[in-house]
């Protein structure tokens, strides 16, 4: 079985002052590093693409991951999954319950970790549905969540043109699983303070 991520980072970060937050340093290595590193955490042959910039990524984490663009530039996180998953060679020909699974996450939550990503690994797998958990405000975290492939090549199908698109749109009249995890484990950052506060988290000397 085929486990497959996608890594979002083409965002302009207008309300981050422009500062490409997949490279941002968190707890000594980049936001972005420190996903990639999860991945491999949860399922160490997985298919990494990113979509976007490799800034934050050394030589080395470069040369195990595949890269695409979205068409055009900053079209969105739904043109990015769009532009990954067009990339991806024709998933294997597994039945139903065994059909391969697409991660598709957003580059700038630190504080993903491994076992978060199999427990939706497995929740996808399990069910044939996508699988997700909730942010702190509790709505659903879109951008950390686990896809049957061939759902997720399905969806973007129907949807057609991504350009601008929400990611939402790939979720609906679908029933998500939801899988529990602590809020502060899928959250992202879009200000100085965000980042400050996860930054406390990860301190010896924090809360």
């Amino acid at each position: 079985m085929t486990v497959n991520a996608i890594i979002l980072t083409g965002g302009r970060s207008r309300r981050f002052d422009g500062v490409h937050k997949p490279g941002v340093e968190v707890g000594g290595r980049s936001t972005i590093s420190r996903i990639l590193q999860s991945i491999r955490g949860a399922a160490a042959d997985t298919e990494v693409w990113v979509a976007g910039p490799a800034d934050g990524l050394s030589a080395a984490e470069q040369k195990g991951v595949r890269f695409v663009r979205e068409e055009p530039e900053f079209a969105g996180p739904l043109a990015g999954i769009a532009a990954a998953v067009a990339a991806m060679p024709p998933e294997a020909d597994f039945p139903a319950e065994m059909a391969d699974v697409t991660l598709v996450l957003a580059g700038d939550m630190p504080l993903i970790t491994a076992g978060h990503l199999g427990v939706l690994i497995s929740a996808c797998r399990a069910t044939g549905r996508p699988a997700t958990g909730a942010d702190d405000r509790g709505k659903t975290q879109f951008l950390c969540a686990a896809w049957p492939t061939r759902l997720l090549r399905a969806r973007l199908t129907e949807i057609g043109d991504p350009t601008d698109g929400a990611v939402k749109l790939l979720f609906a009249g679908l029933e998500p699983v939801a899988v529990a995890v602590d809020p502060e484990v899928v959250s992202d950052f879009d200000t100085a303070a965000e980042l400050e506060a996860i930054r406390t988290r990860l301190s010896p000397d924090g809360p």
